[in-house]
């Protein structure tokens, strides 16, 4: 398990209101404001920066890697004031392109309100306008505002700034919207995430059974369908993840979601508790949970 040995995760309780701070998630090594503090990248190291929105039963996650950024879907129209006080807390006046994985309105509604805050040089989608009304909503809005969209498909791969995407789109036709999302696998040096959309029992099956093992094999994983669908035990094990980021709330649905990660000892945060940062040097992975901007959750 030498992936293991030299991963180091430090996850930060410091959201803004809290009473005290969450119990530590131990992976490998754990760094809290007590312990191992001054712990920082080398100035002038290359980072793979992830920050997941602090939002619920939405996706929006922002990735910067050598001057590039861009979002993994862009969240819904409700949750659109979190999304944007995150890019603005991070200081993001642009982004490269925002990559849709599906076109339901909870990965795709923000981005009308988004590109009113920052410039939003492309939109990038896996599906025609035709397959949902949000899709058709969305591409209307990007040519009425010169958004250039692009399409993109299995086996796309992109270069951001030093880091790759690979995307899988192993859905079957006739399969709910769900099971046909494109899962992406970000790679940094030695250092590997997988985001999983909205991938539910049979898209699970299908990359459990047919993508390689050593490709499966991440140390981070957003996990899928917000928690509320929970992870198939076989492609789990697979993974061998040693962190996971749920982007909802810790609510009793979330019971089972968190028995099965607790019986494979893998830590996980929910992002409705502060915006989640997960950023690798291509050897180290830091994990921490940034403050909340209390302007930005009403």
């Amino acid at each position: 398990m030498l992936k293991k040995l030299m991963l180091w995760v430090m996850l930060l309780a410091v959201a803004a209101g809290m009473a005290q701070a969450e119990a530590p998630l131990l992976v490998d090594r754990i760094n809290t404001p007590q312990q191992d503090a001054d712990f920082a990248f080398a100035p002038d190291a290359p980072l793979l920066e992830m920050y997941f929105a602090p939002v619920f039963d939405a996706d929006a996650a922002l990735l910067r890697c050598g001057g590039e950024t861009i979002m993994i879907d862009c969240g819904s129209k409700v949750m659109t004031k979190r999304t944007i006080g995150i890019l603005k807390q991070l200081g993001v006046t642009e982004i490269d392109a925002i990559i849709n994985t599906h076109p339901h309105y909870d990965h795709l509604q923000g981005l009308e309100q988004i590109a009113q805050v920052v410039k939003v040089k492309e939109l990038r989608m896996c599906f025609p306008a035709t397959e949902t009304e949000q899709a058709q909503l969305t591409l209307d809005f990007c040519e009425q505002n010169g958004i250039p969209v692009t399409w993109y498909e299995d086996g796309t791969r992109w270069d951001i700034g030093g880091a790759t995407i690979d995307v899988w789109l192993k859905g079957d036709e006739d399969w709910k919207l769900n099971d046909r999302s494109a899962v992406m696998r970000v790679q940094f040096g030695q250092r590997t995430a997988l985001f999983m959309a909205d991938a539910e029992f049979s898209l699970q099956k299908r990359l459990e059974e047919g993508i390689p093992v050593e490709l499966l094999d991440v140390d981070v994983v957003k996990y899928p369908h917000h928690g509320i669908t929970v992870m198939d035990s076989g492609l789990l094990a697979k993974m061998t993840p040693a962190f996971a980021v749920i982007t909802n709330q810790d609510y009793e649905r979330m019971r089972n979601t968190k028995a099965r990660l607790r019986e494979n000892k893998i830590p996980f945060a929910f992002t409705l508790k502060g915006p989640v940062a997960v950023c690798t040097d291509g050897t180290t992975w830091l994990a921490e949970r940034l403050p909340i901007d209390p302007t930005t959750i009403n």
